[in-house]
């Protein structure tokens, strides 16, 4: 049964306005008011959506709109379109962003008040997503060239040593493991040169990172680092050769990271979670009560655990890592002093300057006058 309180509470988490349409596709309301540009034609959902599964419909640019029938009403329930992935104005027209979870989820949640029934976000995906070319048919094709080919890939013994490496934070096993001579060759993933190599750049970045958070690195951190490689690669580089410089120099940076964990950090889960805490909220005023409240501890016993585990006070912890943080910004960017402080969340420009210079001997100026000194030298 179409219960329009709760339908109604769902259009402010897709920013998309619910439609109800009768049983032959006739429009009748919508949940608010919407402007005639918004209301889905029928024959777009007429005898797809059915009574077994709400039928979401994705294009090319990843607009969406999602489609279900109540037989007890003999209804149509019909959520607006949104971009899933990003917003996009088409025909002049804005078209508002619902993250592709938060859309299909609240599909889900539609779908049980109307139907009763439980259906998962994967469900609605492989119903609604159809392959042109069926995956097993592609398989079958693909291992039958590379049997007739007589290609090998490179040896997953040779994968592991590497990634074994990382994990531990041995960066001359690294590099020993890297310069490994063998028969086999890395796979090939796409036709366009190109793109192979940045497809396989992406596993490699993306296998280090997972080595390095399990080597201690906080994941938040991993995760920023691997999405910050893979976006270079994508938007700065269209060399092979440096696109697979880049691909090692992350994995080479991902080791260093754990190495520096090993000789100065701790694997205690606990401060693996405080750290990870940090990361997260860089730019924001961090309080030792709300990692302790967001954990679920007590402040106090927080500050003794990390004190005794790390060597230093988590207050002082915080101050550190955000003068790290300060740093790159610094070094690689244009921004004010003014900027950076309030970026890094200190109370003033004055007490920002005073940490920096305690910690690196010298202003937070001079040091960016340094550094871009070196670097044109």
């Amino acid at each position: 049964m179409v219960d329009k309180y709760i339908l109604s509470h769902i259009i402010p988490l897709i920013h998309a306005p619910v439609m109800i349409y009768d049983e032959e596709g006739r429009y009748e309301t919508a949940l608010e008011s919407v402007e005639d540009d918004r209301i889905i034609d029928s024959e777009r959902f007429v005898g797809k959506a059915d009574s077994e599964m709400p039928y979401l419909y994705v294009d090319e640019d990843g607009v969406a709109f999602c489609a279900m029938m109540s037989l007890v009403d003999k209804k149509y329930i019909v959520f607006g379109e949104v971009c899933i992935y990003k917003a996009i104005e088409r025909n002049d027209v804005h078209i508002p962003f619902c993250e592709r979870d938060v859309y299909i989820s609240s599909a889900c949640i539609a779908w049980k008040i109307i139907t009763g029934k439980e259906i998962s976000k994967t469900d609605v995906l492989f119903k609604n997503v159809l392959l042109e070319t069926p995956l097993e048919e592609f398989m079958t094709k693909e291992i039958f060239r590379y049997h007739e080919e007589g290609r090998t890939h490179n040896p997953y013994a040779q994968e592991l040593r590497e990634h074994d490496s990382i994990r531990r934070g041995d960066l001359d096993t690294l590099k020993a493991n890297i310069d490994e001579v063998y028969s086999g060759e890395v796979g090939t993933v796409a036709s366009d040169q190109l793109r192979n190599i940045k497809n396989i750049a992406v596993y490699v970045i993306g296998s280090a990172a997972r080595c390095a958070i399990e080597g201690g690195l906080q994941p938040e951190m991993a995760f920023a680092m691997s999405d910050t490689y893979i976006k270079y690669i994508e938007e700065e580089l269209d060399d092979p050769l440096k696109v697979e410089r880049v691909a090692r120099e992350a994995e080479f940076d991902y080791a260093r990271e754990v190495n520096s964990l090993n000789r100065h950090g701790s694997l205690n889960p606990l401060m693996l979670q405080v750290k990870d805490y940090v990361f997260r909220h860089m730019h924001e005023n961090i309080r030792v009560r709300d990692i302790a409240k967001s954990i679920g501890v007590s402040p106090n016993y927080l500050s003794e655990q990390f004190s005794q585990s790390e060597g230093i006070t988590l207050k002082q912890y915080i101050i550190d890592e955000k003068i790290k943080s300060s740093e790159y910004l610094l070094k690689y960017t244009d921004y004010s002093l003014q900027e950076i402080s309030s970026f890094c969340a200190f109370s003033s420009q004055s007490r920002f300057s005073a940490y920096f210079q305690r910690r690196n001997g010298i202003t937070p100026a001079k040091y960016r006058k340094m550094y871009r000194k070196c670097k044109n030298e």
